[in-house]
């Protein structure tokens, strides 16, 4: 009996911002055609909108897109067009989508304005054979004539297009950018977590973003509203206590645990934060390193007291809370550990330990082609080739001594390993 192929949504766009619309629609688009998930795939580099002005970045974009989606197991962040290094076109994601996975049959969801201009887009009939089009019906465009254009393009170009029945919601990205500037306000016309992000950064020159009305859960989004991060005032604060190499080896971390933490679906803003401030007591002399930690009472093993260059990790998260006000204890432990590692470690624990080791600016480790192309594949393998090369390299170059923190993660993930190759 052949096996019965899965049904694959996919919804692409800009997302400059994602709005309820995009999200009602990839819900009814689910339900009607009995999808198993539906993919949302931010646009990287679209030939038709080149040059945005006054948008979000790219990693906003992917950011907000993956809080919108949050909590909903049956959709999904892809991010195929985002790594496109060329221009991205449609054809070429949804044949490669096609020859990655053979056993999905693919459902690409248009509205019916875009229908119209089907023709122009590159490639329609690749697209067509790749896929078959679900068309979302709007009730400013005529049923005949959009029954008559679907009956056109099928002929034409030998596509399958289906009508997608969705509730009609006359949003658009760029009316929610422009609401923004003009100072109207769009709160249920975006979700809740993408217009604090939005605010949280000033995305489209939005201001802060009005607190809820009181009571508890009002008093809890006030805290969390306090306690996002400005990236910029960090940077800026810490330039001052880092010189110029290390600081642009921060900069390369940070933007290296961001772009892992698109692939992996780790927060982007943790990954940002924890990458930007993993180095943040590294110039600190190491006597005034053992010294610090002395005055606070910062745990230390024999190891860091004998090699106190090594606790600019644990001196780190230290300052992160009391210099930079922050408090999320997942960045701060992500801090804590990028050098050493440990066993059992985070999904974001992972980012930036191997961001720190792969960095555009590191050359001097070996294998690194390989190691950075595995740390955007498999964490856990990466884990373990990473730190294997790590102990090597320590016990080559006749270290005096080893962290037996090292030992016990690189044993940790030297497990994982052997029962995955079993």
């Amino acid at each position: 009996m052949q096996e019965k192929k899965k049904k694959i949504g996919i919804m692409g766009g800009t997302f400059d911002p994602i709005h309820i619309s995009h999200l009602i629609l990839a819900e009814t688009a689910y339900e009607q055609f009995s999808l198993d998930k539906v993919l949302f795939l931010p646009a990287g580099n679209p030939p038709h909108k080149r040059n945005r002005k006054g948008g979000a970045t790219d990693l906003e974009r992917v950011e907000m897109v993956r809080r919108a989606i949050a909590g909903n197991s049956h959709f999904q962040l892809c991010l195929d067009e985002m790594n496109a290094e060329d221009y991205s076109y449609t054809y070429r994601t949804l044949e490669q989508m096609r020859a990655e996975h053979p056993d999905t049959e693919f459902y690409f969801i248009v509205g019916a304005d875009s229908l119209f201009d089907f023709e122009q887009w590159r490639e329609p009939e690749r697209i067509c054979r790749a896929a078959s089009i679900l068309v979302a019906v709007r009730d400013h465009v005529d049923d005949e004539r959009l029954s008559q254009k679907m009956k056109e393009l099928e002929e034409k170009l030998g596509g399958h297009f289906y009508r997608l029945y969705s509730t009609n919601l006359d949003i658009s990205s760029k009316m929610i950018r422009d609401w923004i500037r003009r100072k109207k306000t769009v709160r249920y016309y975006v979700p809740e977590p993408v217009l604090e992000y939005i605010s949280s950064r000033h995305i489209y020159g939005m201001d802060r973003y009005p607190e809820k009305d009181a009571g508890e859960s009002g008093k809890e989004t006030n805290r969390q509203m306090n306690g996002r991060y400005d990236l910029k005032k960090m940077e800026q604060k810490l330039a001052k206590h880092l010189d110029e190499d290390r600081m642009r080896h921060t900069l390369g971390v940070m933007y290296t645990a961001a772009g892992l933490a698109m692939v992996h679906g780790c927060s982007l803003e943790k990954a940002q934060v924890a990458g930007l401030l993993h180095d943040c007591a590294k110039c600190i002399p190491n006597k005034k390193k053992l010294k610090m930690c002395l005055e606070n009472q910062i745990p230390m093993t024999e190891y860091e007291e004998k090699n106190p260059f090594i606790l600019h990790a644990k001196l780190g998260a230290f300052l992160a809370r009391k210099k930079y006000g922050v408090e999320d204890e997942e960045i701060l432990e992500a801090i804590t550990w990028h050098t050493t590692g440990k066993p059992d470690m985070s999904l974001l624990d992972k980012i930036i330990y191997l961001a720190d080791y792969i960095e555009p600016g590191r050359d001097k480790a070996s294998r690194l082609p390989y190691i950075r192309k595995l740390a955007f594949q498999d964490l856990d393998e990466c884990m373990y080739q990473v730190l294997k090369d790590t102990l090597e390299y320590l016990s080559a170059g006749g270290a005096d001594g080893i962290d037996e923190m090292t030992e016990e993660a690189y044993g940790y993930y030297r497990e994982i390993h052997k029962k995955r190759n079993l």
